[in-house]
C-alpha cells in the first residue's frame, strides 16, 4: 500500500495551496516509511490549466498511489482529483501519528483504477488550444494507455484549433489516420531530443 501525504517544512500536513513536498509512505515489518518526495506547489491565483497540470505531472510521479492526504482541500481540485480516481484524506499533524489508523480506513484494493484518457488532456490559456505530456500519460497509465486511446476520442470527438503533443517518437498512426480525419501534424525535435507535434485541422475541417 502506498500512501502520499503533503507535507510542509516541519513534516506535518500542510493545505494544499501552500508550497511543500509530497512524500509518498509504504508500510513494511519496521513501520512506515517514506519511498519517495516530490516537491509540489499551487496557489489559488493561478489558471486552472497551470494547476491541472502540475496536479497531473506529480501525480505521473506517483504510478500505483491512489491515496492523498493533505490538511486542506475543497473545491474544484477536489472534484478533479477524484475524478481522476485518487481518494483525498484530510488529516492534521505528523503521518506517524495517523497513518496506521488511515490504513485501516482504505479498503482492500480490487481492479486497479487507470485515469481516463481525457484527463491528461488539458487546456491551455489560448481557447481552442490543447496540450499533452504523451510521455507522462504513458507513464502514468501502467500500461494500460496507448497513443491511440488517449488521443483518438479527442481528435474524433472535440472541437479544437490545434492540439500540442509532446512524446518521445511519432506514433505510427498518424501518417495514415491524421489525413483522413482532416487534419496534419508538424513535427519539431526540442532541446531534450524529445518532440513538439502540433496537429492541426486542415481548412478547420470537423472530424467525420
Amino acid at each position: 500500500m502506498k500512501i502520499a501525504v503533503f507535507l510542509d517544512a516541519q513534516g506535518r500536513t500542510a493545505p494544499l495551496w501552500q508550497p511543500g513536498v509530497v512524500a509518498v509512505f509504504t508500510r513494511d515489518d519496521h513501520g512506515w516509511r517514506a519511498c519517495q518526495s516530490v516537491p509540489f506547489a499551487l496557489s489559488p491565483h493561478m489558471r486552472l490549466a497551470e494547476i491541472r497540470r502540475r496536479t497531473q505531472a506529480m501525480l505521473s510521479a506517483l504510478p500505483g498511489c491512489r491515496h492523498f492526504v493533505a490538511q486542506d482541500i475543497h473545491g474544484a481540485l477536489l472534484a478533479w482529483l477524484d475524478g481522476m480516481g485518487v481518494t483525498m484524506w484530510r488529516c492534521r499533524g505528523e503521518p506517524s501519528g495517523f497513518l496506521d489508523q488511515l490504513a485501516e480506513r482504505i479498503p482492500a484494493p480490487s481492479a486497479p483504477v487507470t485515469l481516463l484518457p481525457e484527463a491528461f488532456i488539458l487546456p491551455t490559456e489560448q481557447e481552442g488550444v490543447f496540450r499533452l505530456d504523451l510521455i507522462a500519460a504513458l507513464r502514468c497509465g501502467d500500461g494500460a494507455h496507448t497513443s491511440r486511446r488517449l488521443l483518438q476520442p479527442f481528435l474524433q470527438q472535440r472541437p479544437f484549433q490545434r492540439l500540442e503533443v509532446i512524446c518521445d517518437h511519432v506514433p505510427k498512426w498518424f501518417d495514415n489516420l491524421l489525413p483522413e480525419w482532416g487534419m496534419s501534424a508538424q513535427v519539431e525535435t526540442r532541446d531534450d531530443h524529445t518532440l513538439y507535434v502540433v496537429i492541426t485541422r486542415q481548412d478547420d475541417k470537423h472530424v467525420r
